[in-house]
């Protein structure tokens, strides 16, 4: 944790560069591609002090009002981030509009050396936060390997603008760049809202986990099951579990068992289980399972 914090405060530095050098470059050259690609690394700069402050509050210990910690405070992060890319995949959009109407001349040699020294920089922050598997990581890695991308397409625009003159491409450019851009948004947007939305998560099914709880031994039958995510690696579960008659010391054990077989399985940390007699249940449940 201490390494990856230490590689996000470089990537923060290093981005905050960036930004000035393209949006003056892009401002000097006259290149909307180059200054789109300057917003975007702007937006790279709040995806990481976003993600830098999430990975220090959520590190904080619950409390009474807390009780589950500041662990959501990451999936509002990652929606913010999502939302601003949207609103600036807009702005990029609007711009391009024009600029496709009455392309302008560009500057493609400055344009070249300064998209350049962003993909350098772009690629070494990706590459420390590739692997992580914290959703609001993945947000500031989809920012910045969203940029490094965008920084190769102006470099080949650049290209072709010196070899050609076309200066279209540039804001053309720009258009395949917001593309990118709400295309991510919209997908970390998405994951970010069913966790708030407390969906189950994608890789957790009701029914297959029902029946591996069933194959426990002293398990005979399962209900009101809940199962959501905290954040994106921490998921939770609570049900009702019918066992037979048996002492209270005994549910000791059997909790033990599921919680270890679900963590296994599912990758379920919290588990909260509520156990029922069922020989003094009302109706005959079996070894059948109920969900809400």
């Amino acid at each position: 944790m201490e390494d990856l914090q230490k590689n996000l405060k470089i990537a923060i530095f290093l981005t905050t560069l960036i930004f000035f050098l393209e949006l003056g470059g892009g401002i000097f050259s006259n290149s909307l591609a180059l200054i789109s690609d300057s917003f975007h690394v702007l937006m790279d700069v709040v995806a990481l002090v976003l993600s830098y402050g999430a990975i220090k509050i959520s590190a904080r210990p619950s409390n009474s009002n807390m009780t589950f910690g500041y662990h959501r405070f990451e999936i509002f992060a990652a929606m913010i981030n999502g939302l601003t890319i949207i609103l600036i995949s807009i702005f990029i959009f609007y711009e391009a509009y024009y600029r496709i109407l009455a392309p302008e001349p560009v500057k493609g040699a400055e344009v070249l050396i300064i998209a350049t020294i962003g993909l350098l920089a772009n690629t070494w922050a990706a590459s420390k936060l590739h692997g992580h598997h914290d959703l609001n990581i993945k947000g500031a890695y989809l920012h910045v390997i969203g940029d490094a991308l965008a920084s190769v397409a102006v470099i080949a625009g650049a290209i072709i603008i010196i070899s050609t003159g076309l200066n279209i491409v540039d804001p053309l450019l720009s258009v395949l760049i917001g593309s990118m851009l709400l295309y991510g948004a919209g997908k970390l947007v998405f994951s970010s809202a069913r966790i708030l939305l407390e969906f189950a998560p994608k890789h957790v099914d009701a029914d297959k986990l029902s029946k591996v709880m069933m194959d426990i031994e002293g398990v005979k039958g399962v209900h009101d099951i809940h199962i959501w995510s905290i954040c994106s690696n921490i998921h939770a579960m609570s049900a009702h579990v019918l066992v037979d008659r048996i002492h209270v010391q005994q549910t000791e054990t059997m909790i033990q068992k599921i919680s270890q077989t679900l963590k296994h399985r599912f990758r379920i940390l919290h588990t909260t289980l509520q156990f029922e007699c069922a020989e003094c249940a009302p109706l005959e449940i079996g070894h059948e399972s109920y969900h809400e």
